[in-house]
């Protein structure tokens, strides 16, 4: 009888990892946080992909992942995940501890700024959003650190009298300053000379501030609309800042 138990445990043990192994996708989907939306999970919680991942009410594309194992110890979801879609993509190793903590390391990727969620950027304005970043922390949805590079290409808008505004680049360097965010902030050319920061802090607050010069190949109404950000120095450059909350 006692040579039997071994034969039990291996058993029990067999059927444990055989139900962990075919976990159906659903149980992580349904453990994400409320602002992301997987919808219509296909394969294992190790090993699925979804026609749908939806991010603070846009949807950014299909996904497919691969759960890490060890992370589970510490009641920590991480995987390798990858998101597609007709123009452009999101890759890198996703962190979610907690209920509203997600971390990205190894993050690239590249969208249409219009596909955004919509209380990120303003209707009407279109152009490239292109992310490498070796890290970036999300608390309740808000970036809280980052360590790379953002930018935006091919600018235009507003939508009321959209004009071409170039390019521009947000670098976030690998240490934090004190509690907020920082990134620099300069254009990558075209029509505006800007250099400044980027302060992103904990109450969802920013400031963007700056200076801002127009280029020789500004068009004149550019140009001029420059005029109400006061005096410009011996360069041509005016000071600019932008604030609010999101």
């Amino acid at each position: 009888m006692k040579k039997i138990w071994p034969l039990v445990a291996l058993g029990i043990a067999a059927y444990i990892v055989f139900a962990l192994v075919t976990l159906p996708a659903r149980v992580i989907t349904s453990r994400l946080p409320p602002d992301i939306v997987i919808a219509g999970a296909e394969g294992t919680a190790w090993n699925g992909r979804a026609p749908v991942v939806i991010v603070g009410g846009a949807n950014v594309g299909s996904i497919t992942w691969k759960l890490h194992a060890l992370p589970l110890l510490a009641l920590k979801l991480q995987a390798d995940v990858k998101v597609t879609r007709s123009q452009g993509f999101l890759q890198g190793t996703v962190s979610v501890s907690g209920s509203r903590d997600v971390s990205l390391t190894g993050f690239s990727g590249s969208l249409p700024l219009d596909s955004l969620p919509a209380h990120a950027v303003p209707g009407g304005w279109t152009g490239t959003v292109n992310a490498k970043l070796a890290r970036l922390d999300l608390q309740d949805g808000w970036p809280v650190r980052a360590d790379g590079t953002l930018e935006v290409l091919d600018l235009v808008g507003p939508a009321r009298k959209p004009a071409p505004l170039g390019s521009y680049k947000i670098i976030f360097p690998p240490e934090p300053t004190g509690n907020e965010l920082v990134g620099a902030l300069a254009d990558m050319g075209g029509p505006l000379e800007i250099a400044g920061n980027v302060r992103l802090s904990p109450d969802r607050s920013y400031l963007v501030e700056g200076s801002v010069a127009a280029r020789p190949e500004a068009s004149r109404s550019m140009a001029d609309s420059l005029q109400i950000l006061g005096t410009p120095d011996a360069q041509g450059r005016r000071p600019f800042s932008l604030s609010g909350t999101m």
